[in-house]
C-alpha cells in the first residue's frame, strides 16, 4: 500500500548529504517532525516524512496489520519515490521499531539509523492501559469532538484510525529487542528519555550494551516525546548521528 509521503527540498542544496526519512510512532503523524524538517532543510538536507497506514493522510484498509505489513508499506512507498539511497532513517517509537527491523532486512538502504524512544519490548501495563482507553474513552471522545481543542499530540491520537490502533495493540506484543538483539550492519544511534513510561530508558541502555556498534543519548528530564520538549538537543543528536 502506498503511504502519504511528503518531500521537503533544502533551502540550498549541499552535495553528498544523505536524504533524511522520518517515521513517526503510534497515534501520531508526520506532522510531528515539523521542527526537524525546518532545521535540516536549512542545512541542505532533503527530508521525506511518512504517514503510516491509518495515521495522518494515509488510508487504513480494514485488514490484518502487523509489523511486516507496516514494513512492506514503507518499503513500497520509499522505493517508488525519488529518495536517494542509502538514506538516513529517523524513527520514533513504532517508527523506530520499523526502522531498526528494516535495517536488519535491507541494510543497503541505510546511510544512518537513528532510533528515538525505541521500545525494547511492549510493556504489559502500558498495553493494558491503552486497551482500557480504546474500550471506554476513544469512541466517546471522538464522537463528542472534545479533542478538537486539545494540544496536537492527544488530538492526533484521537484522529488516528481506530482499526490502526487496535491492530497495533493486537499484533505488536511480540516485539522484542531485549532477548533478541538487533543484527545490524550500520551504527545504531539510540535516544531515550530518562522518564519514558512507554520505552523505559533501561531498555535502551540494555540494547546499547548488547549492540557493539551503537551509541546512546539519554535525555535526563525526557519522557516519551522528548523531541517536543528538547527540540534543539534532539536535532543536535540527529546531526551528530549523520557525521
Amino acid at each position: 500500500m502506498f503511504l502519504s509521503l511528503q518531500k521537503f527540498e533544502p533551502v540550498q542544496s549541499v552535495e553528498d548529504l544523505p536524504d533524511l526519512i522520518f517515521i513517526h510512532g503510534t497515534g501520531s503523524a508526520g506532522e510531528m517532525w515539523q521542527g526537524q524538517v525546518r532545521f535540516f532543510t536549512n542545512r541542505g538536507y532533503r527530508c521525506f516524512v511518512v504517514d503510516l497506514r491509518g495515521h495522518g493522510s494515509s488510508e487504513e484498509p480494514q485488514e490484518h496489520t502487523d509489523l511486516d505489513v507496516h514494513i512492506s508499506d514503507v518499503l513500497e512507498t520509499l522505493e517508488n519515490s525519488d529518495i536517494k539511497f542509502p538514506a538516513a532513517f529517523v524513527g520514533h517509537s513504532l517508527g523506530a521499531i520499523i526502522s531498526v527491523t528494516l535495517a536488519e532486512q535491507r541494510p543497503e538502504l541505510f546511510a544512518a539509523l537513528l532510533a528515538a524512544g525505541l521500545p525494547g519490548r511492549v510493556l504489559k501495563p502500558v498495553s493494558y492501559i491503552f486497551k482500557l482507553f480504546m474500550l471506554y474513552l476513544y469512541d466517546y471522545i471522538k464522537r463528542s469532538n472534545m479533542h478538537k481543542g486539545w494540544a496536537w499530540r492527544p488530538r492526533t491520537l484521537i484522529d488516528t484510525n481506530r482499526h490502526a490502533l487496535e491492530q497495533i495493540l493486537l499484533n505488536f506484543e511480540s516485539v522484542d529487542f531485549i532477548d533478541r538483539k538487533p543484527q545490524l550492519a550500520c551504527t545504531l544511534h539510540l535516544a531515550a528519555g530518562r522518564f519514558d513510561p512507554v520505552a523505559p530508558c533501561h531498555f535502551a541502555e540494555k540494547i546499547h550494551k548488547q549492540v557493539p556498534n551503537s551509541t546512546l543519548k539519554v535525555f535526563t528530564l525526557g519522557g516519551h516525546n522528548f523531541m517536543d520538549t528538547f527540540p534543539d538537543s534532539f536535532n543536535q543528536w540527529i546531526l551528530d548521528g549523520l557525521r
